[in-house]
């Protein structure tokens, strides 16, 4: 039996919406400003403005309802489309941290969203699931396959699952056949953080599982403090923040020597969470005070502003 969330009987899979479109640059900043210039309704009413949400947007359909499927993903919004302090605090029009996309750190937030969860499927099974760091496109459909026949999952096919399969791939690698990086052969800001590369075999991919130079300790604090608020412990040890299900470990694909120095920077500080070393190599993480998450993202932007 499959353990986890995926495991569950009440679980709900998910491979489309996105349209095979992953979220482009300007996108969520799009979404956001147009929901701030009183949009609201139009966009929860789709179906009846069509045409004229397309024409605000100036682009497709397709690509309008990618929008939409994004907008929600990112959790900039919920599923009213009302946006999050989360979506105001990073897209706004008004003092608003990064609403370009200039930042790693909003990069890396956005991912933590996308991975975290379980409501995309193959983004919460390639970093959650998955054994091992390469990706072979064959395999991974298969598994999901034999997943969904064991547990009875719904409204899923391979070419589904195939499509859902190649937008994850467009989302977190680059497009150019010669392997050089330019504008153009990124499809998605997410390609910039370097999580999945090409190997040498045709549809095979690596996952770059170790240190993250351009994830940020604050960053860290962010994704341990949103893991922390699913918990029902004061404690929770290393072993659970590396290879739990949705941990900072899993998602972010971190091995156990940058783990150790994450933790350890945030006992220096001595603010919000303690890393204790016990007898026989127990390693445990105590939370002292709890901390909402719009603190966190101030500070996850106070050096980088």
């Amino acid at each position: 039996m499959l353990r986890g969330p995926l495991g569950n009987n009440k679980y709900k899979p998910k491979f489309s919406g996105h349209d095979t479109f992953p979220f482009r640059y300007a996108w969520l900043t799009k979404f956001v400003h147009y929901i701030e210039d009183g949009n609201l309704k139009k966009i929860k009413e789709f179906e009846q403005n069509k045409l004229s949400t397309i024409a605000d947007f100036g682009i497709g359909l397709n690509m309008v309802k990618s929008i939409r499927h994004w907008s929600f993903a990112t959790k900039i919004c919920d599923k009213e489309f009302k946006l999050t302090d989360f979506g105001k605090m990073i897209f706004s029009k008004s003092k608003s941290f990064d609403p370009y996309l200039e930042k790693s750190e909003t990069l890396w937030l956005l991912h933590w969203k996308l991975a975290s969860e379980p409501s995309l499927t193959t983004w919460y099974y390639i970093f959650n699931y998955h054994p091992s760091i390469i990706i072979n496109k064959e395999k991974i459909i298969n598994e999901l396959i034999s997943i969904g026949k064991f547990s009875k999952w719904k409204g899923m096919s391979p070419n589904t699952i195939k499509r859902d399969l190649d937008c994850f791939m467009r989302t977190y690698t680059f497009s150019s056949k010669k392997g050089e990086i330019t504008e153009d052969s990124i499809e998605c800001p997410l390609a910039e953080l370097g999580l999945i590369f090409p190997t040498f075999s045709k549809n095979e991919y690596e996952i770059q599982r170790g240190p993250k130079l351009t994830l940020s300790d604050k960053i860290f604090e962010f994704a341990l403090n949103d893991y922390w608020s699913k918990q029902n412990n004061q404690i929770v040890t290393f072993e659970k923040l590396m290879y739990d299900f949705g941990s900072p470990g899993k998602v972010f694909q971190l091995d156990e020597k940058s783990m150790e120095s994450y933790l350890e920077k945030l006992e220096n500080e001595g603010k919000n969470f303690v890393f204790n070393r016990g007898a026989g190599g127990l390693r445990q993480i105590s939370k002292i005070k709890q901390i909402s998450e719009i603190q966190l993202l101030k500070n996850c932007y106070k050096k980088v502003a």
